[in-house]
């Protein structure tokens, strides 16, 4: 019994990051729904600004972290500007200049700090040692295996609104920046943060169960603040759906697999969804 409540003294004491982590983001998530919009006129909805706060907090925890590692590293550097640029693309698609200049340094910031904290954590970072040649035939890989969410995705939109088939090139390009920007901030960079805070430090079971909960609940939350103002119990309801439907076999490819493959199962369905006007 002693051994028993010591070891879940240890496994609090080595979340107690994550805890905090999530006890800020349901606080600003709250907030952010019950803040009368006219407050923040720079946002359009209630989803637009929780989700521009949350990558705000994101950015200061891998800058922090940025700051604690010190070693410098250019090729993480250099891909960390390389993704964080390709984001920029949605200014041609977004008015909100300021906040997809947000998305993108939050984008370089949470890769960076990532790659110093699976080195901190002493785990082997896969993605970064894919050639470009590979990280292209993951792309594609994860692009195939999303097809059959792609058009369910597509087909669920449809029920509300008609499709309208938009030009190709430009939503093939526009679907990069969703895709870069949510699998490197909210998955790449939490799955390296769990290892980080927990590896060796709890039973197998407890860290699989956060680094699923942490890559995954957050991420879908995010879809939904003005679902939730209009209908609460619809809002669970899709947020349980899209997590088991996509949410979660992202996560599982992001840490069974790579970062090249996640982004390519998120694009197509993006891109997907772009290219039928939705």
């Amino acid at each position: 019994m002693k051994k028993h409540v010591v070891k879940l003294a240890e496994e609090y004491s080595a979340g107690r990051m994550l805890y905090i982590f999530f006890g800020i983001f349901i606080l600003f998530y709250i907030i952010g729904i019950v803040l009368p919009l006219e407050v923040t006129p720079h946002y359009y909805n209630f989803m637009s600004r929780v989700w521009n706060w949350t990558e705000i907090l994101i950015l200061l925890l891998a800058v922090y972290y940025i700051a604690k590692t010190k070693n410098f590293q250019w090729k993480h550097a250099v891909i960390a500007l390389f993704l964080g640029s390709v984001c920029m693309v949605s200014l041609f698609r977004d008015p909100r200049t300021a906040d997809s200049i947000v998305t993108s340094l939050c984008v370089m910031a949470a890769f960076y700090a990532a790659c110093r904290l699976y080195e901190l954590a002493d785990v082997e970072n896969i993605s970064i040692h894919i050639s470009i040649a590979g990280s292209i035939r993951y792309f594609v890989l994860g692009a195939v295996i999303a097809i059959p969410l792609a058009v369910l995705n597509v087909l669920y939109y449809s029920l509300s609104r008609q499709i309208s088939i938009r030009n190709v090139f430009s939503s093939a390009v526009f679907a990069l920046k969703p895709a870069i920007a949510e699998e490197v901030v909210f998955r790449f960079f939490f799955l390296s943060y769990a290892y980080y805070l927990l590896r060796g430090k709890t039973k197998k079971r407890f860290f699989n169960m956060c680094i699923y909960i942490l890559l995954v609940i957050p991420h879908e939350l995010l879809h939904y603040p003005d679902l939730f103002i209009e209908s609460p119990g619809w809002a669970v309801v899709m947020s349980i759906l899209g997590s088991v439907l996509f949410g979660l076999p992202m996560a599982l490819l992001m840490k069974k697999k790579n970062l090249q493959m996640a982004i390519g199962m998120h694009w197509f369905i993006d891109f997907a969804r772009f290219f039928a006007g939705f």
